[in-house]
């Protein structure tokens, strides 16, 4: 079953992030609370987490990309 992985907020007026580094792979074993992706706002440097454990089947982002 799939998991779709949004980002939290970050912050009260942050509208907008970059994918500074991606930790994972498509076909990386993760699990729960291991980290994903570096990401950077204007006010703060963020690795967000994961949701659960798993397999991963895609990933739909590039480092230097900016998320909403």
């Amino acid at each position: 079953m799939a998991t779709e992985f949004k980002l939290p907020e970050v912050g009260e007026d942050v509208e907008k992030a970059t994918i500074v580094t991606l930790m994972v792979s498509k076909g990386d074993k993760i699990e729960k609370d291991q980290p994903l992706i570096e990401i950077e706002t204007d006010k703060v440097t963020l690795e967000i987490p994961s949701p659960s454990g798993g397999t991963i089947q895609d990933v739909k982002v590039s480092e230097g990309d900016e998320v909403e």
